[in-house]
């Protein structure tokens, strides 16, 4: 389903990216964990086409999409659901105005089915009865779960997730977890987290890759990195 094949990456003679070569299935969880500053956040801006490789090829759904142009980009676009790290929600939006946004920009539906598929996502993500609301009343918790009911609320192929634990504690971070989970299995998306939470990716991912100083280092079930004999990747998993 996505494919990435001798992916590089530099900025100002520095190279983030060095020779990433990951497979990812269709309907799989895939947890990317790391140090910061190790290129987590930067492959992921690859996926969605913010950034385009130095060298490497990355296909998704067969196609090279470094060969993109805005209009396939666009058309992509619609089949991937992005939750940013600190959720980007717009402050001037009530919460179903920003999850409603999506489906006002890319269908023509109905104002009473968007209002029908609004109510049945935030549902799903467990947020009732704050649709008035504006970000700036809700919970750290709260502005996560808004802000991945709208990443799905296209009905998505794709689920890319940049540090969707940041700023959370223990029990929230489980919660959101949980919720990627829950929603990855329902609409069988494949998605993709980054992430520092290492017990709760362990938990939810099918597959984890470490990335250290820019090379993938390790990659497989959380059964099978047990097993591998490298010095840095048993300290991190400590």
């Amino acid at each position: 389903m996505i494919n990435i094949s001798g992916l590089y990456k530099s900025f100002s003679h520095q190279e983030v990216l060095k020779d990433i070569n990951l497979d990812i299935a269709q309907g799989e969880i895939l947890a990317i964990l790391g140090e910061s500053g190790a290129g987590k956040s930067v492959l992921l801006q690859h996926l969605i086409g913010l950034l385009k490789p130095d060298k490497g090829m990355i296909k998704i759904q067969e196609k090279d999409i470094s060969l993109f142009k805005e209009k396939d980009w666009l058309s992509l676009r619609k089949k991937i659901g992005y939750l940013f790290q600190d959720g980007a929600l717009y402050d001037f939006m009530t919460v179903f105005e920003n999850v409603a946004f999506p489906l006002k920009e890319h269908t023509k539906l109905s104002d009473e089915v968007i209002s029908a598929k609004v109510e049945e996502v935030l549902k799903t993500v467990d947020l009732q009865n704050v649709e008035e609301k504006y970000p700036s009343e809700l919970s750290g918790g709260m502005r996560k779960r808004a802000a991945l009911a709208r990443a799905v609320i296209l009905d998505s192929g794709f689920l890319f997730c940049d540090e969707p634990t940041s700023g959370l504690d223990p029990i929230r971070s489980r919660e959101i977890m949980d919720l990627i989970k829950n929603i990855s299995r329902k609409f069988n998306t494949t998605t993709v987290i980054t992430s520092h939470d290492m017990k709760n990716s362990f938990r939810i991912a099918d597959k984890l890759a470490i990335i250290r100083d820019g090379e993938l280092v390790a990659k497989g079930t959380a059964q099978e990195l047990k097993f591998i004999n490298d010095v840095f990747v048993k300290e991190f998993l400590k």
